[in-house]
């Protein structure tokens, strides 16, 4: 038997229906994760520290008001088009390598650069850091593709890994290097080298069948490449370091949250900052060790290597500044980075680096509480 319904109770189903759906809409769109995009895989410092960990932190303090879902390996944007893909909304955040863009962040890749010069990974991470939050030229480049920085990384020290001993000039001539921006491949230039540009995942292979006779590289890729099966030899010379942006927001996005979440933020990436650097440092530590233990030779660059090194250092950041007019002052910008770098180098000097606390106390004191959360990146 079919029931006819009075057209006004029809109505009202109709009405009760459509209020359902709008509270189901609004209670989905409430409980959508943000994006979040690192082209690193989930395993490496900056994607365990600056997105995994920093995230369920951000999540929890914020009662789940704030909540990103991370895409690691590139499986969202490859890391040429993060900054792009930031820009045009594909992703609320990710990291971004300013060397692969350095058209669209010519002072952040003279920066990266200029990076060749590290000894102190940590001390340049921060001071890369606070330059980003403070200096008008880098937060306009940011600007320019509707982004904003959140904080950096900076690898480890750079050294020379290779399949026979290079301790000397005499030795490093003629050797074939893998190089990973153009500071490098200057170097290798400069030593009678011949530098090779391939991604880090064919070094092994090129060491493996001699098509390489060396690396320059952070260390901790022995054991995150398996390089350790095919080097025999780390030479300890300080060929700086790389760096980029752990953490850069799509500025619409940024600029709708509370002053009280963008303060959220800015605290938890600080101590995602801090965490990423500690362990890229233990992680050094573990790889030469293990090194050592497998009978690969570990020493210091014989004299007229490491004298050479220092004097490439000052011929490159003339040389540089001389190249990078195009960006306004940059020995300005130079000098900047310089005297931040020292500044937070003496600044560590005087706490225990290995006591996140600490130095998280002091970037607390020394660079956040300079940031004012209602203006930044507005």
């Amino acid at each position: 038997m079919t029931k006819n319904f009075p057209e006004e109770e029809i109505m009202k189903n109709l009405v009760l229906s459509t209020m359902l759906a709008a509270i189901a809409t609004a209670t989905i769109s409430a409980a959508r994760a943000e994006t979040a995009n690192s082209y690193l895989p989930p395993t490496y410092p900056q994607s365990v520290h600056g997105y995994t960990e920093t995230f369920d932190r951000v999540r929890e303090r914020s009662k789940g008001e704030l909540d990103f879902e991370t895409y690691f390996s590139g499986a969202l944007l490859p890391a040429a088009t993060t900054l792009t893909g930031i820009r045009d909304g594909v992703a609320e955040v990710g990291l971004v390598y300013p060397s692969y863009t350095p058209a669209e962040l010519p002072i952040s890749d003279f920066l990266n650069s200029v990076s060749f010069l590290n000894e102190d990974a940590l001390a340049a991470t921060i001071a890369y850091t606070e330059l980003n939050l403070t200096l008008p030229s880098l937060q306009a480049e940011w600007g320019k593709y509707n982004t904003v920085f959140g904080g950096a990384f900076a690898t480890p020290v750079y050294r020379l890994m290779c399949n026979k001993p290079v301790t000397t000039l005499a030795q490093a001539n003629g050797k074939s290097m893998r190089t990973a921006s153009a500071g490098y491949t200057a170097f290798a230039s400069s030593v009678g080298g011949t530098a090779v540009s391939v991604p880090i995942g064919d070094a092994y292979s090129g060491l493996q069948r001699g098509s390489l006779d060396c690396l320059l590289a952070d260390p901790t890729n022995m054991t995150t490449a398996s390089l350790n099966e095919v080097v025999k030899n780390v030479t300890l010379v300080t060929l700086g370091t790389a760096m980029g942006a752990t953490w850069v927001y799509n500025k619409g996005y940024w600029s709708g949250l509370s002053p009280e979440n963008r303060t959220l933020l800015l605290e938890e990436m600080m101590k995602g900052m801090v965490d990423q650097q500690l362990k890229f440092a233990a992680m050094e530590a573990e790889s030469l060790d293990e090194a050592r233990g497998r009978g690969i030779v570990v020493e210091e660059p014989a004299a007229d290597l490491a004298a050479h090194v220092t004097e490439f250092k000052a011929h490159w950041a003339g040389q540089l500044v001389g190249q990078s007019s195009a960006i306004g002052d940059p020995q300005a910008i130079l000098d900047a980075y310089a005297e931040a770098q020292q500044r937070w180098t003496d600044l560590l000097n005087g706490v225990d680096r290995s006591d996140p606390a600490a130095v998280l106390a002091l970037v607390h004191e020394h660079l956040l509480g300079k940031i004012d959360p209602a203006n930044y990146g507005m």
